[in-house]
């Protein structure tokens, strides 16, 4: 738990100095992760300590506060202003670890000495198993993966000019191409893809397995829960749908647009059987399907 700030030698102690967790260390995240990178450990944290997974009321009570804990954590490195106020708050400590830390020191080479070289470096050119041969491939695979990250949000900010038109179809190759060059970083490449293929009909099974992904790198975030579940009804799998609508109200009682889909689904449900056993037997009332 979080200390509250208290008087200290006349002086008043900030509450992040007084912390027995750092913040980061709570997220499970390096100081310089960014944000993306934070807002993902905080919802597999979250995930973790849902509402439905505890046994018993003690263990509820155990989760509740260590939610909070995190949660407090989350708001506080997800908004700039507040994370450059705590990194400041507490760089100090961190500051005097690392003045301690040794410091190794260059040597100058004696005048006429060879200059040194590296294991596995011959005439210049690494060998091919040299840790430098290791280094330069590592190397090459970075730049790959930095290329394609970078073809990725091109891809996406192509798509976003025809998602804003509302030209689903046309948007739909780009979002295809950002999801394919960065399938794991931005949640939003999934869901605008899963979208698409709703609105365009092209695929309803790709539409779900997208939405489906998007939603366990991004669980909490529930526009992306409620998008998924329109994406079940488009797919006619009604059940889903339900079990996604009843589980953001879970998260946000008051959210209208679930309880709205969540009461219209309910009597669609409810509607669907007798509608289907009397079209059977009149079926010149009902018309053929």
């Amino acid at each position: 738990m979080l200390k509250q700030a208290v008087p200290l030698g006349g002086e008043e102690v900030s509450e992040y100095r007084m912390a027995r967790e750092d913040y980061y260390s709570i997220l499970g995240v390096d100081r310089h992760a960014p944000e993306r990178e934070i807002k993902r450990a905080y919802y597999n944290l979250a995930r973790d300590l849902h509402p439905d997974k505890a046994k018993t009321p003690e263990e509820g009570r155990a989760s509740a506060e260590r939610l909070a804990v995190i949660s407090k954590a989350y708001n506080t490195l997800k908004d700039p202003a507040k994370r450059a106020e705590y990194d400041a708050a507490t760089a100090s400590g961190s500051n005097q670890r690392a003045s301690t830390a040794a410091v190794p020191r260059m040597t100058a080479p004696k005048p006429g000495a060879a200059p040194p070289s590296s294991p596995g470096v011959k005439g210049g050119k690494p060998s091919e198993n040299s840790p430098a041969a290791a280094q330069a491939s590592a190397v090459g695979a970075s730049d790959l993966h930095a290329q394609r990250i970078l073809v990725a949000q091109r891809a996406f900010v192509k798509g976003m000019e025809f998602w804003k038109s509302t030209d689903y179809k046309s948007a739909l190759p780009f979002f295809q191409t950002a999801a394919d060059n960065d399938p794991d970083s931005e949640p939003h490449y999934h869901m605008k893809l899963a979208v698409c293929l709703m609105k365009t009909r092209k695929s309803f099974m790709k539409a779900v397995e997208a939405a489906e992904k998007a939603c366990q790198m991004d669980n909490y975030n529930m526009e992306f829960k409620f998008n998924l579940g329109e994406i079940y009804e488009a797919a006619g799998v009604l059940s889903k749908a339900k079990e996604v609508y009843e589980d953001i109200l879970k998260w946000e009682p008051d959210n209208q647009k679930a309880k709205l889909k969540l009461g219209l689904l309910k009597d669609s449900i409810r509607g669907q059987q007798p509608e289907s056993i009397l079209a059977k037997v009149f079926p010149s009332i009902f018309g053929k399907k």
